[in-house]
This record gives C-alpha cells, sequence and structure tokens, in this order.
C-alpha cells in the first residue's frame, strides 16, 4: 500500500498500517501525525534501526510531557521549563534526521519544512509528532495487559 507524504510517495508495509491502526484506537482523539509516524516507522523498521527507534520514541514521549507541564505550570517561573524543552526538542530533531535517509530528498525537506525550522509553528509540529510517539511508548509500556505472553 502506498501513503502519501507531501510530493513523495512511501510504500508503507501492512505491519505498519497495522501498528498505526492499533495506535490510532488507543489514542483519545487519534493521531495527530499519522503519516509522519508511518514513515518513521517504516523507515526505521526498513533500516533495523530498532535503537534509534526506541531513543525516537523515548524523546517524543519526554518532549510531549515538557509541553504539557509547561502548558498547565502555574508557576510565573517557567524559563528552565522552557529551556529543557528546547533542548529535547532539538534533542528530537537530531534523531527524525537519523532515521531520515539522505536520498529521500523529499521526505527530508517535508520535514525540514515541517520539523526542523526554528518556528513556533514546527515547534508545535513536533509536540504533535511527539504526542503520537508518547501514545506509542504507552503501547510499549502495556504490551503485556495487550498480548498476554505472546510478546517477550
Amino acid at each position: 500500500m502506498h501513503s502519501q507524504y507531501g510530493l513523495a510517495a512511501m510504500e508503507i508495509s501492512e505491519d505498519t498500517l497495522a501498528v498505526i491502526s492499533f495506535l490510532e484506537t488507543l489514542s483519545e482523539g487519534g493521531l495527530r501525525k499519522k503519516n509522519d509516524l508511518s514513515a518513521l516507522l517504516e523507515l526505521s523498521a526498513q533500516a533495523g534501526s530498532f535503537e534509534l527507534a526506541n531513543q525516537i520514541i523515548f524523546t517524543g514521549k519526554s518532549v510531549y510531557k515538557l509541553y504539557k507541564t509547561l502548558k498547565n505550570s502555574q508557576n510565573n517561573d517557567v524559563s528552565t521549563l522552557q529551556k529543557q524543552l528546547a533542548a529535547t526538542a532539538d534533542e528530537m530533531k537530531v534523531l527524525l534526521g537519523q532515521v531520515i535517509p539522505i536520498e529521500n530528498e523529499e521526505l527530508r525537506k517535508r520535514f525540514e519544512i515541517t520539523y526542523f525550522s526554528p518556528t513556533s509553528g514546527c515547534l508545535l509540529n513536533l509536540v504533535d509528532l511527539s504526542a503520537d510517539l508518547s501514545v506509542l511508548k504507552e503501547a510499549q509500556s502495556r504490551r503485556k495487559e495487550f498480548f498476554g505472553d505472546e510478546i517477550k
């Protein structure tokens, strides 16, 4: 099955589509960046970059958690939280850049425009993607609940 990402078409496996469908049912209100999450999962699987994928998932959850904490903070001095969010978001951008092959110019350009530019809009896009990664991290944490002893 093909999926569109801007101008670039990318083959998304049935396994990845099944994971996305499962995550869609777990998320409240649906996934926010489903196509980009699909691309990241597919690229990671194709490259066998499972450690990098787990780093992205963990860092994404951290970005989302920091953003929610900052947004809900009643404290007037949020500068420490802002700095931590910025540093974690920068780490996330580096990790995302590592998973997208250089030869996939169209997808790389899409990610540069959507996530890597130093704008508030890109930060919000990164937070949306991180929200989806947070759902994936939650699924990983609860995998025995979903699959029993099938997965070790």
